[in-house]
């Protein structure tokens, strides 16, 4: 049975006045408990065989370990302001729900504590990050390849690939090929180069990858959320928990959280054009700039890459 974090505090504050403990979900590989501590503040605790040796802070949180009686190790994240109380909750459920696929209890540890990393970003804006229309739109779109990846390579090469919440030149890299997303309402026909490395393909093969995304409605036929998109990838990857772990972890680069706002947004696919980046077609590259120029941000006319075009 699984109790969602917020009602265990709820439950604990008015059933016991004051504090302790309750397990989250006892189908969970992992033993975690919620609850509020004798500050009556709000805690999520793990329980460990091995000592979590925690050497990282998220601010506002504090991460504590205990030596139990029993010879485990109790780790547990204490809210200390109250007024993130809505990130702190979504921080918990996510460690919660994304560990959820581990099959293996002795890695549940390390994955959480990589998990840490990846949400000490988010704490240190300290809100909820929530993306905008365009960001979302953004993207969906890279996650549309992403899943067209996954199918002809396989899930760990595709995964590994995807670059763009490192921020690099590219949104998808191998040493030899790169994928470069664009994502466009239908009626548009131009896109955003953000610099003169991001259609340079003196290094390595590039292609060009431009996402058409309508608006749709939640009556919309084959229309879709960014919620569901990421689920859709997710339930490729079960099988395979590092890979899993890795798709997690780029997620909350890009600042992807499970939010339920992005469910009123209802985007349709309507096509996906392919254009090889080759000697001829329009962009600007590092060696067309004058020296002293970098930097370069400039509009893509797409109807003049059509010869380009897959």
């Amino acid at each position: 049975m699984t109790n969602k974090v917020k009602d265990i505090w709820d439950a604990v504050k008015s059933e016991t006045g004051g504090s302790g403990f309750r397990r989250v979900d006892v189908e969970h590989i992992l033993d975690f408990y919620a609850g509020v501590d004798p500050l009556s503040r709000f805690t999520l605790l793990l329980i460990t065989k091995e000592n979590p040796g925690v050497d990282l802070e998220l601010q506002s949180v504090k991460i504590h370990t205990v030596l139990r009686e029993d010879g485990r190790w109790s780790l547990l994240f204490i809210l200390e302001q109250p007024d993130l109380f809505e990130l702190f909750r979504l921080f918990c459920e996510d460690l919660i729900s994304s560990s959820r696929q581990c099959m293996d209890k002795s890695k549940g540890l390390s994955f959480v504590l990589a998990r840490l990393v990846s949400w000490r970003l988010l704490f240190e804006r300290g809100n909820l990050g929530l993306l905008t229309e365009s960001q979302v739109r953004g993207l969906s779109g890279e996650l549309l390849h992403l899943k067209t990846l996954i199918e002809i390579i396989g899930a760990p090469a595709a995964i590994q690939s995807w670059k763009g919440p490192d921020q690099a030149d590219q949104d998808f890299q191998f040493e030899k090929l790169a994928w470069e997303v664009k994502t466009i309402w239908p009626s548009i026909n131009e896109v955003i180069i953000a610099s003169e490395k991001q259609l340079d393909y003196t290094h390595r093969e590039l292609q060009l990858v431009v996402v058409q995304l309508g608006q749709g409605t939640e009556n919309t036929v084959n229309g879709f959320t960014l919620n569901q998109l990421v689920n859709d990838v997710r339930k490729l990857l079960k099988s395979d928990f590092e890979t899993y772990s890795s798709f997690e972890n780029s997620l909350l680069k890009s600042g992807y959280s499970a939010l339920p706002d992005y469910d009123s947004q209802v985007m349709i696919l309507y096509n996906i054009i392919h254009y090889n980046v080759v000697a001829g077609f329009p962009c600007i590259r590092p060696q067309d700039l004058a020296l002293g120029l970098s930097g370069v941000k400039y509009k893509l006319n797409l109807n003049n890459c059509t010869p380009f075009q897959i």
